[in-house]
């Protein structure tokens, strides 16, 4: 999920974040290590971190992270 610079801080994340957690009871997602911004965004949100990793496609270290219906 992706919000242009312009729109972030406007509860348009949350909103989409909100939608696709009412469809499902668990959620992953990936996010480059180096997006503290979207890191603390989705801890918020009740994500937790996994594991670690590499996006092959684009060279970038990352977060595996889950969030779970409690």
């Amino acid at each position: 999920m992706f919000v242009s610079g312009e729109m972030q801080s406007q509860g348009i994340g949350k909103i989409l974040l909100n939608y696709a957690k009412d469809k499902r009871n668990k959620l992953y997602l990936n996010v480059y290590q180096k997006n503290a911004r979207a890191i603390s965004f989705y801890k918020r949100e009740g994500f937790e971190i996994q594991h670690s990793g590499l996006d092959e496609a684009t060279g970038e270290k990352d977060y595996v992270m889950t969030w779970q219906h409690k």
